[in-house]
This record gives C-alpha cells, structure tokens and sequence, in this order.
C-alpha cells in the first residue's frame, strides 16, 4: 500500500498545475473587499441597535425586578419576618 500511495504522489509532482497559484492569495482579498464594499453599512447599525435596545431593555427589567425582591434577610434585623418575636405576636 505505501508503495502505491508513493507512486501516485510522485505521479501527482510531476504533472503540471493548471492554473498558477502565486497569485490566489490577491485574488481571494480582492473578492473579500469587493464583498465589504458591497455590504450595506445602514442594515448593520440597524441591526446593532436593535440588539443594543433589547439588551438595555431587559438589563432595566431585570434591575427593577431585583430592586423589588431585595428584603432584610438579616437574623438581628428589628423586622425579620421569621424572628420568634414576630411569629409569637401574630398568634395572640
């Protein structure tokens, strides 16, 4: 097997390209610049601030919703809501 994969690796070698390749490398940059100029700028910003709208909207959502739900957790606070005093109060 490893003599006939070397014989068509000779074979490939010797024959002759069909096209030059020195100059794929300018070629293939050419069409990526032809491509960018051809890109339309506004629907990028367009797209840009949409998302930039929808990230401010759900950080001021979530904010908010945080800010609500903040209540003393705190053992030694004076109105804990599961403190013995508390719990023995609403019972009378």
């Amino acid at each position: 097997m490893p003599d006939r994969l070397d014989l068509l690796f000779s074979r490939l070698r010797e024959a002759p390209t069909d096209r030059p390749l020195d100059q794929l490398e300018p070629a293939v940059w050419s069409r990526i610049d032809a491509t960018r100029r051809e890109a339309p700028r506004d629907a990028v910003w367009g797209w840009r601030a949409a998302l930039a709208a929808v990230m401010l909207t759900t950080g001021a959502f979530a904010g908010g919703v945080a800010a609500a739900q903040s209540e003393e957790s705190s053992p030694f606070a004076i109105h804990a809501a599961l403190a013995p005093s508390t719990l023995l109060e609403s019972s009378r």
